[in-house]
C-alpha cells in the first residue's frame, strides 16, 4: 500500500533525493522554521519505494512547469497548456496544489491588485519596506515597481534588497497585514484616515511655509489630534536626519539613547551612518560602533522599532522648539 506522503516529507525527499549543493541553495533560502521542519523529515524519513520518489520528482516538476506557464501567460494560458499535454483532470490537480501554494505565500495578495492602482499604493512606503515587499514578488512584477519610483530611490532599494537576509515570520506577518490594510483603505469607503491621503496632505504641508504649516496644525490638533499626528509621522522619517543641518543634527545625536542608535543603524543608507558619525566625537563613535557589533544579526522588526523612537524624539524636540526641521531656503530663522 502506498504511504501518504505531507507536503514537507515530499519536499524533505526531494531535497535528499538531488544535489546536496543544490540543497544547500535551497536551505539559504528558506526562514528557521522551514527549516527545522524540514530537517526533522529528512532525518526522520520514511522508507519510500523507487517508484515513489519518481513520482515526488515528478509532481515537482509538473508544478514547476505550471508555475511558469502562469508566469509567462496567466492562469488561462496555463490551463490551456497544461489540458492539452496531461489532460484536464491531471492540469486542474496541478493548477489547485499552486493555488493552495499561493494562497499561503507571503504578498500573494499583491498577485491580484491592478499593477497600475499596486503602484499608487507602494510608491508611498519606505524603501526598507518596499525592499521586503519586492524580495517576495515575481521578478517582473518586481522590476515594474521599481523602475515606477523615482531614480534617486531605485538604487536605495536595491541595495537593501541585495543585503537582506533572513526575516523573520513575525515581521513578514506585520508587514504584510499593513500592507493589506492599506489595500483595504485603498480600495474601500472613503475615510478620513485614509493612508493615501495622509500621504499627499504630509507631501503638501512640507511645501508650504512653515507660518502656514503651524496654522494648518494649530487647526487639525483642535479638530482631529490622531490625524494631525499621523500626517506629522509622514513628513519626517529616520533618513531625513541627512537633511538636518550640522547643529541640529548634533543636538539631536546629543539627546539619543547610544542603543536606540545603534540599533536604528543596524540597517539604514551609508548616507545616514555617514551623518551620524560626522556628528559625534571620536570617543563616542568608537564606543558606538562597538555596540553595534555586539548587536549582531537583528530583526527587522528590532531596527524599525529603534529608528520609529528616534523619529518620535525628533519630532517631540521639534513640538518643544528645541530644533527646528528647516523645510529649505524660505524658513529662514528670525530674531
Amino acid at each position: 500500500m502506498e504511504i501518504a506522503l505531507s507536503g514537507v516529507e515530499k519536499a524533505a525527499l526531494l531535497l535528499v533525493s538531488i544535489d546536496k549543493n543544490k540543497s544547500a541553495e535551497i536551505f539559504k533560502q528558506l526562514n528557521e522554521d522551514e527549516i527545522q521542519r524540514l530537517t526533522y523529515h529528512i532525518a526522520t524519513n520514511k522508507p519510500v519505494t523507487k517508484e515513489m520518489q519518481n513520482s515526488i520528482a515528478l509532481e515537482f516538476y509538473e508544478m514547476c512547469l505550471a508555475q511558469g506557464y502562469i508566469n509567462g501567460g496567466g492562469i488561462d494560458y496555463a490551463k490551456e497548456v497544461l489540458t492539452e499535454a496531461l489532460g484536464t483532470q491531471k492540469c486542474m490537480d496541478i493548477i489547485g496544489r499552486i493555488a493552495s501554494y499561493n494562497q499561503n505565500k507571503p504578498f500573494s495578495f499583491l498577485d491580484e491588485v491592478d499593477a497600475g492602482e499596486l503602484l499608487n499604493i507602494l510608491k508611498f512606503e519606505r524603501n526598507q519596506t518596499l525592499a521586503l515587499v519586492m524580495t517576495y514578488m515575481d521578478s517582473e512584477q518586481a522590476a515594474t515597481v521599481l523602475a515606477s519610483l523615482e531614480e534617486d530611490r531605485q538604487a536605495d532599494i536595491v541595495q537593501r534588497i541585495a543585503k537582506i537576509g533572513k526575516i523573520s515570520p513575525e515581521v513578514v506577518n506585520q508587514v504584510q497585514e499593513e500592507i493589506k490594510s492599506r489595500i483595504s483603505t485603498f480600495f474601500g469607503p472613503d475615510s478620513v484616515a485614509d493612508t493615501m491621503g495622509i500621504n499627499i496632505a504630509a507631501d503638501i504641508l512640507s511645501a508650504i511655509d512653515r507660518s502656514a504649516e503651524v496654522r494648518i496644525f494649530d487647526a487639525l490638533e483642535i479638530e482631529n489630534e490622531e490625524m494631525a499626528e499621523e500626517i506629522r509621522k509622514q513628513m519626517f522619517i529616520f533618513e531625513d536626519i541627512v537633511n538636518l543641518d550640522r547643529k541640529t543634527v548634533q543636538v539631536v545625536l546629543a539627546k539619543v539613547p547610544n542603543k536606540d542608535l545603534a540599533m536604528g543603524l543596524k540597517s539604514t543608507t551609508d548616507v545616514v551612518r555617514r551623518t551620524v558619525f560626522e556628528n559625534i566625537s571620536q570617543r563616542v563613535s568608537e564606543i558606538l560602533q562597538q555596540e553595534m557589533d555586539l548587536l549582531g544579526k537583528v530583526r527587522l522588526g528590532e531596527v524599525l522599532e529603534a529608528q520609529q523612537k528616534i523619529v518620535s524624539q525628533i519630532l517631540e524636540m521639534e513640538r518643544t522648539q528645541e530644533i527646528i526641521i528647516s523645510k529649505g531656503d524660505n524658513d529662514k530663522l528670525v530674531g
